[in-house]
């Protein structure tokens, strides 16, 4: 997952400064009505179909799914910098699927409306029905009506530019001139790194000679358990999705980090039993 994502960067756009630029080349459209748009295709998958993936990418590659900026998982920082609310705490940006999406916004007690409208979704592994009409609700639901942390957060989304040009061609709307050349063709994209770190086993904190920490086991439960059940979720998600729900069951000494997961998600699914 990308640290950092330069605004500067040719090959990534903001959900926020496409719907500016998309609404000077459309006159009589205003940039929230576009961010409608951009907030009804989120929550509706239609980022994480097939259809939309950058030609020459594994579609679990993380350029294949929207960039939420989000605190950087790191339990090596220093303590006074914890203490800081979320959104200023050292951030970086995590490949996402719609269901990460709201998770974030209820961790930041951003969805629409109160908390308790919401609380079948946000009560502990809520169950796929429950996870499909809070998405749906979601989609619906003006973006007018999201309160301002909910805005800010899914304006500063951001997409790799192929990704969006592939799904402006896939609804069948007309180009804008920021995506002409944005090529779905795979040279036009960066590099894909030519090999994986090597995957590290579960006993790897051992064998540096600390101590193994407590929460892997139930870790390697939750990953597999997920991977079952959406197979085709970036590994990074996973992780998040694993580091997230044993935080509310291990003290934070026993966890690793969400870098350390991830590096290890190939060698615990490949174990899978």
């Amino acid at each position: 997952m990308p640290a950092f994502i330069a605004p500067l960067d040719a090959e990534y756009i903001s959900l926020k400064r496409a719907a500016l630029l998309l609404a000077h080349e459309r006159p009589g459209i205003e940039p929230a009505e576009l961010m409608e748009m951009f907030k009804h295709a989120l929550f509706r998958r239609e980022f994480e179909r097939s259809e939309t993936g950058i030609a020459g990418i594994d579609p679990r590659d993380d350029r294949n799914y929207p960039q939420l900026r989000i605190e950087a998982p790191n339990l090596n920082l220093n303590p006074d910098l914890r203490r800081l609310p979320p959104e200023h705490q050292p951030q970086e940006y995590l490949a996402a699927t719609a269901v990460t999406i709201a998770q974030v916004l209820s961790v930041r007690d951003a969805l629409p409306g109160e908390q308790e409208t919401w609380s079948t979704f946000t009560s502990f592994l809520p169950d796929e029905a429950v996870v499909c009409n809070t998405l749906h609700d979601l989609a619906r639901i003006p973006y007018s009506a999201f309160p301002a942390a909910a805005q800010e957060i899914l304006g500063n989304i951001v997409l790799a530019k192929t990704k969006l040009r592939s799904w402006m061609l896939l609804k069948g709307y007309e180009l804008p001139s920021f995506l002409e050349e944005a090529k779905r063709a795979v040279g036009k994209e960066p590099e894909a790194e030519s090999a994986e770190p090597q995957a590290q086993n579960d006993n790897s904190d051992t064998a540096r000679g600390r101590p193994r920490k407590a929460a892997w086991g139930r870790i390697r439960q939750l990953i597999r358990q997920r991977h079952a059940a959406h197979p085709d979720e970036p590994r990074s998600v996973l992780a998040f999705d694993a580091h997230k729900l044993a935080t509310t069951e291990f003290d934070e000494n026993d966890l690793p980090s969400v870098g350390s997961i991830t590096r290890q998600i190939k060698s615990i699914l490949a174990t899978e039993v």
